[in-house]
């Protein structure tokens, strides 16, 4: 089968170069802008969940000098890359005199550096989601998704944070991009540039390596052409390379990284019982954004599979979010990023009837302004709730986080490097605060008995009512509380002061 020609579609010719990258601008700017509003919230002790695995590992890295993270749940570019964002930060800080040692390295200054890494990631995302648009289609559909994606919040909310998920929503749009042009220029180059793209990709996050199924279906579509061997065996052995390079403990450390991918895997695939269905969890996360917005997206799946000319281009985004959907479908827990590398393939899709309606109206009036007015129309319509949405997240990081009022109390009332044993989901990187610190996964993990032992002077509870810890309760008094309310986010944080003589005889 041969390849779709490349050439613009017939609404091309509406988009002048200038305009083009007027709107491209724009675009971008509303994208970068909003993805670094409030970019320090929560820096250092109240930051977002999971973070600090990453931004732990990538420390440990300029600390120890060894590049072998000793644990496979993450695979090791995202940690590779905030390394060495530390690395350029630490040195930048040390030539201003701002500390004289890796000891004296401000934590705020890392975490701050990482996530303006992650905001021009998630902005960079908006920039090839335009060029998949482009190749899919023509230039108006590009700019559309794109439009989209610079203002949908779930996209937004993450490229706030330290984890992976924004990177591989990123490189599995790069690897959907290079697969789209290895359709238009069959070579062995192409096939490798967008193998290594999977590959980087699966080194992001394991379960980024789905977006294979878009390159080999752009391989089966040339069977037997000329090449077609030359080609696979580029592909694969980009996508090995790339994955080695950035993930290279993953065959140094082998057992070590067979081990953690199947505990990690084993975690996800257990069966939990949430009452609904996974799928249907994700889709109302989904929905949520706007329910118009998914809507927009079936209706392009149709239409894009109704016009022949263009359908074999469309075969490879919409097996790659069926795949990745199905994945996310069969395996939990259940967080709403998880679903974030489907986001980019869903605006693309959300785009298409705007773009035929765009298209009908132009038929239909003589007048030149009537297809943008109607794409402005329809484009706004998708993208309101999910702008509303992103403002008011965004508004919301003004509000003091729970653990940020209680490290502020903590800083007040407790003598200074007093030993505290901390919830994971409690105020973090207390040690910059001054504490001997003990972080738990929960309280629960240490009996009484241990915590006496470990000279514990408090407890940060946070992860449940003092119901759940009657035993912990009672090794001493409540001393502070504080509890979410709308204007306050954050978890319900209880420190109990340890009572020496009591724990002595529990």
């Amino acid at each position: 089968m041969h390849a779709v020609s490349a050439a613009p579609s017939s609404d091309q010719s509406r988009w002048t170069p200038s305009l083009h990258r007027l709107l491209l601008g724009l675009i971008l700017t509303v994208a970068l802008a909003a993805r670094l509003w409030f970019l320090s919230t929560g820096i250092p002790h109240a930051v977002g969940i999971d973070e600090p695995a990453i931004v732990d590992r990538a420390l440990a890295i300029l600390n120890t000098g060894s590049w072998n993270t000793h644990a496979f749940d993450y695979p090791s570019l995202v940690i590779y890359l905030h390394a060495l964002v530390a690395i350029v930060r630490f040195l930048i800080g040390a030539a201003r005199g701002e500390w004289a040692s890796l000891a004296d390295f401000d934590i705020g200054a890392v975490f701050l550096a990482g996530r303006f890494v992650t905001a021009l990631i998630g902005t960079a995302t908006v920039w090839l989601t335009w060029r998949v648009g482009r190749l899919l289609h023509s230039p108006a559909l590009g700019l559309i998704a794109a439009a989209q994606l610079a203002v949908l919040s779930l996209h937004v909310r993450e490229s706030h944070f330290i984890l992976t998920d924004v990177p591989v929503t990123a490189l599995s749009v790069l690897a959907l991009w290079l697969a789209l042009r290895a359709s238009f220029v069959h070579s062995p180059a192409a096939f490798a540039w967008a193998g290594a793209a999977v590959g980087l990709t699966a080194a992001a996050k394991y379960n980024g390596g789905v977006v294979a199924i878009a390159l080999a279906i752009v391989w089966v579509r040339q069977y037997r052409e000329a090449g077609w061997g030359r080609n696979a065996a580029a592909a694969i052995l980009a996508m090995g390379a790339a994955f080695a390079i950035a993930a290279p403990y993953s065959i140094l450390d082998l057992p070590g990284f067979l081990n953690g991918f199947a505990a990690q895997m084993s975690r996800f695939a257990m069966p939990r019982d949430y009452g609904t269905p996974v799928g249907v969890i994700y889709l109302k996360h989904l929905l949520l954004q706007s329910r118009l917005w998914v809507y927009a997206a079936g209706a392009g799946i149709a239409i894009a599979l109704a016009r022949h000319e263009r359908r074999t281009l469309w075969w490879g985004p919409l097996w790659f979010a069926a795949l990745y959907f199905y994945v996310l479908e069969t395996h939990t827990p259940v967080f709403a990023r998880y679903a974030l590398p489907l986001v980019p393939v869903i605006c693309l899709l959300a785009a298409v009837p705007i773009v035929e309606l765009g298209a009908l109206a132009a038929r239909l009036s003589r007048s030149p302004v009537a297809a943008p007015l109607v794409l402005s129309a329809a484009l706004l319509a998708i993208v309101a709730n999910p702008a509303l949405l992103t403002v008011d997240w965004i508004e919301g990081l003004k509000r003091r986080d729970t653990r940020a009022v209680a490290v502020d109390w903590m800083r007040a009332q407790l003598p200074p490097r007093s030993h505290v044993v901390v919830e994971m989901s409690g105020p973090t990187y207390l040690s910059a605060a001054g504490f001997t610190v003990t972080r738990v996964e929960s309280v629960r993990d240490r009996t009484p008995a241990q915590l006496t032992r470990s000279d514990a002077g408090y407890l940060v509870i946070s992860s449940g009512d003092l119901d759940r810890y009657p035993d912990y309760a009672k090794l001493g008094k409540l001393v502070f509380e504080i509890a979410p309310v709308n204007q306050r986010p954050g978890p319900p944080v209880r420190i109990i002061q340890v009572d020496r003589a009591e724990a002595a005889v529990r």
